[in-house]
């Protein structure tokens, strides 16, 4: 089953004669719209929502299968989606979906490691929502339960997020011992992808130390493994990441160019939510350049565009009309800035919490 080709039109049609096919309700089709939304997820998650979402409903129409094994298809399904939501930056659904996939997989009775796979993704969602705690107790749980059912690979996946948690936490030197220790058994083909997350993180981790000559070595180790693996959005990441290196060396100018590109390959990617937070960071490089007020006005009006097009909720999308309009009437400075991203990330986390505007001399949320 192969849809990456198809156009946006196609691609609608073909799901559509999914949707009115009574025959269409086999476990072989919900197996194949899993394996064809998989390849996407990091190349057009949209898709791949979409795909994973209709294998989903096709479990609901199974009659003559399993009880048992409609459970697993379920979990499989669900836990799928959970990831190309939070690929699209949909936080809470994915984390209301996991909880309905492990619920699944508990159901079906032999699933033992996909729950642990629904923690390890429960895990990559709650680090995205900067909910250390919580990520790196759900990425230990993912670990103990592949190591007591002996799937290495995994537990090593699992053990990176613990130490991507503990850079976030400022645990730096807990953090590298980790993830060094997780090049060696990583370094095959088989973990190339693993591997190019493993370069990436060192180097946002010796970044931190301040050590940007090494932090750019491992952002080129990671550039070049994600070029010849093929995942775009990884790639992005590690070409954002650059970005800070290069504002942080000194080469605002050009770091400014990167950080631009990046905008726009998460635009093209269909991830607003991260073109948006892209674009936080090149507005606050511009503010702080203080010489392109034309276009901090033009990037604060897409970053609203952005955020809305990721479904924020009415607060957030408050929080960056008010950042637009100060840009607007040239009141807005890399302070107000790092206060509008703080609280982006909080909205991610508790969509009820409200935007206030800043006090003069507040601290930061």
């Amino acid at each position: 089953m192969v849809v990456a080709g198809l156009s946006a039109a196609e691609f609608d049609a073909w799901l559509l004669r999914i949707r009115t096919n009574a025959d269409a309700a086999t476990e072989a089709n919900v197996r194949d719209l899993t394996d064809a939304a998989f390849p996407l997820l990091d190349r057009e998650p949209i898709r791949a929502d979409a795909l994973y979402a209709e294998a989903v409903t096709l479990t609901t129409r199974l009659r003559a299968t399993p009880p048992a094994l409609v459970a697993a298809l379920r979990g499989y399904a669900e836990k799928g989606r959970a990831n190309a939501l939070r690929m699209r930056g949909h936080y809470q659904e994915a984390m209301q979906l996991l909880i309905d996939a492990e619920q699944h997989f508990v159901d079906a009775g032999y699933c033992t490691v996909e729950i642990g796979a629904v923690r390890y993704v429960r895990a990559s969602v709650l680090f995205k929502m900067q909910r250390w705690q919580e990520a790196q107790e759900a990425a230990a749980q993912a670990r103990n339960i592949f190591e007591e059912e002996h799937d290495r690979t995994r537990a090593l996946h699992a053990r990176m997020i613990e130490g991507c948690v503990l850079v976030e936490r400022g645990d730096l030197d807990a953090a590298r011992a980790i993830l060094v220790a997780l090049l060696k058994p990583l370094s095959n083909n088989r973990h190339r992808d693993a591997l190019a997350r493993v370069y990436m993180n060192l180097g946002a981790c010796d970044l931190r130390r301040r050590e940007p000559k090494i932090a750019r070595h491992w952002l080129s180790r990671a550039t070049q493994l994600l070029r010849a693996i093929g995942t775009p959005s990884e790639l992005v990441r590690a070409r954002w990441c650059g970005a800070k290196i290069t504002i942080f060396d000194g080469e605002r100018t050009r770091g400014m160019r990167e950080l631009r590109a990046v905008m726009q390959e998460f635009e093209r990617l269909s991830m607003p939510a991260d073109a948006g937070f892209a674009g936080l960071d090149l507005l606050e490089a511009l503010l702080a350049d203080g010489t392109a007020t034309k276009e901090a006005e033009q990037l604060a009006r897409s970053l609203a565009e952005f955020f809305i097009a990721a479904g924020v909720t009415v607060s957030a999308a408050r929080a960056i009309g008010y950042l637009r309009d100060a840009v607007a009437a040239q009141t807005a400075d890399v302070p107000l800035v790092g206060y509008v991203r703080r609280y982006m990330h909080r909205a991610e986390v508790d969509a009820d919490y409200p935007f206030t505007p800043p006090k003069s001399g507040a601290e930061p949320m």
